[in-house]
């Protein structure tokens, strides 16, 4: 996980909640980062345009974040750890729902919100293709959602292979890895021709060539 550089003291924060309106607490000029970024793409988003958004002076914005790029940074882990709690309780054990059908269901609705969602895609992929090879920052962000998604979602794929739903023949983790790979790669066929119904048939495929026979 990444860490500053330095130790930052009580009163640097204290300095930088003096600089900020009491309004703009952290986490809401994140999530306005957040609708901001994924609107606009990151080389098209200027600190101008966030601290116009949000009230914010150039002062506080570099305060409290350094650099645009840390800003995305944080941006990206704010996106997971929000996404982390739906995808919990997405996949809360159901009555009259198997854990495989729970985990085809979860993977089928995300592809089924695209249209509502304009089809923007995956907030990591786009952020990851526009800026992932050139920013040692978002790689390190990306490394870490992966892995909360994953940590996430396993729960699950261990419940459908105990159940006997899904095979035994390939690790937990690795099968984990592997379903949500191909959902990150559907999404992005899903994005570019606007046509869900295919990545959801494709993700039904895998699903179905996985299943313990």
């Amino acid at each position: 996980m990444y860490r500053p550089v330095c130790l930052i003291t009580f009163a640097f924060y204290i300095n930088v909640a003096n600089q900020m309106n009491v309004k703009h607490n952290r986490d809401a000029v994140l999530k306005t980062g957040l609708s901001l970024l994924c609107n606009k793409g990151y080389h098209s988003l200027g600190v101008d345009e966030i601290c116009k958004v949000t009230g914010m002076t150039k002062g506080a914005f570099y305060n409290a974040f350094k650099s645009k790029e840390q800003f995305l940074y944080e941006a990206t882990l704010l996106y997971s750890e929000l996404n982390i709690e739906r995808i919990q309780a997405e996949l809360l054990p159901k009555s009259g729902q198997s854990s495989y059908d729970r985990l085809l269901t979860f993977y089928i609705k995300m592809f089924e919100a695209q249209p509502r969602l304009n089809y923007t895609g995956c907030f990591i992929n786009n952020m990851m293709a526009e800026v992932g090879y050139t920013s040692e920052l978002m790689g390190q962000a990306t490394k870490i959602e992966f892995d909360r998604f994953i940590d996430a979602i396993l729960p699950t794929v261990v419940e459908a292979q105990q159940d006997g739903y899904l095979t035994p023949h390939i690790e937990a983790r690795a099968l984990t890895e592997l379903i949500h790979s191909t959902f990150y790669g559907l999404l992005t066929i899903a994005k570019s021709s606007k046509d869900f119904n295919h990545s959801i048939q494709t993700i039904k495929l895998l699903f179905q060539n996985i299943k313990y026979k």
